[in-house]
C-alpha cells in the first residue's frame, strides 16, 4: 500500500505543479497553450505512477472507484491521503517559487 500513497503523492504533485505555475503565468500574459502544458503534465504523471498505483491523482476518481467497490475503506483512505500530501507538496513548491523568483512569477 505503501507503493500506492507514493505513486500517487508523486503524480499528484507534478500535475498541481503544472497547474498552479501555469495558472498564474497566464493571469500576467497571453499564454494560449496552458492546456497542452496542464495535458503533458498529465500525460507525464500517468505514465510515471500508473504502473505503481493507477494514478487516478484526484479523490473524486478515489471516490467513484470506492463507490464501484473497485476499492475498499483502507485503499481509499491511502489513495486519498496520497493525493492530498501531493496537492499540500505542491503548493509549497509554488510558494518557494513565488517567493524565490518574483520576477519570473
Amino acid at each position: 500500500m505503501l507503493d500506492k500513497f507514493f505513486g500517487e503523492l508523486v503524480g499528484t504533485f507534478i500535475f498541481l505543479s503544472v497547474i498552479i505555475t501555469s495558472g498564474h503565468a497566464t493571469s500576467r500574459c497571453a499564454d494560449s497553450f496552458v492546456w497542452i502544458k496542464i495535458g503533458l503534465a498529465l500525460s507525464v504523471a500517468i505514465l510515471l505512477v500508473g504502473a505503481l498505483s493507477g494514478a487516478q491523482l484526484n479523490p473524486a476518481v478515489s471516490v467513484m472507484l470506492f463507490l464501484n467497490k473497485e476499492l475498499t475503506i483502507p485503499q481509499l483512505v491511502v489513495y486519498i491521503s496520497g493525493q492530498l500530501f501531493g496537492a499540500v507538496l505542491a503548493y509549497f513548491y509554488y510558494v518557494y517559487l513565488k517567493k524565490n523568483y518574483k520576477n519570473s512569477m
